[in-house]
């Protein structure tokens, strides 16, 4: 028999992408790994739903699947903005400026003006401090 948790979308007892022997597209599972702080309040949310709940039992797998699906609609342009603030990595984003440079044969006018103020001898605050460091 089916565990709840391949039931419902997000258990861990199949490989992302394995059929779980229905044969329909409902049945295909993935996994997905949370954090510790989203396996919490998932697990508030779990506790809040089934306190007097005596119609059923909802397990993490259901309400993560329920909230996922739910929620999608109604992400944003601003919630969308705060992912991405909170997901923010320099480094990646140095990388796509590079391909982009490699790909159109020329870097964006302000990155080249930043490559060549460090190459003709470091930026502003570089300067003022060795002024600073010669005065005293």
């Amino acid at each position: 028999m089916e565990s709840e948790e391949k039931k419902s979308g997000l258990g861990s007892g199949a490989g992302a992408g394995e059929r779980t022997g229905t044969g329909n597209a409902e049945s295909v599972v993935h996994r997905l790994v949370i954090g510790k702080a989203a396996d919490d309040a998932l697990a508030t949310i779990v506790e809040r739903v089934n306190e007097g709940f005596q119609g059923g039992r909802v397990n993490r797998s259901q309400a993560a699947t329920w909230i996922l699906i739910r929620q999608a609609e109604r992400i944003n342009d601003t919630f969308i903005r705060e992912i991405r603030e909170d997901h923010f990595d320099e480094v990646a984003l140095l990388e796509a400026a590079l391909k982009q440079a490699k790909a159109a044969g020329k870097l964006p006018p302000e990155l080249r003006a930043f490559l060549q103020k460090q190459m003709l001898g470091g930026s502003e605050d570089a300067k003022k401090r060795s002024k600073k460091e010669l005065d005293e």
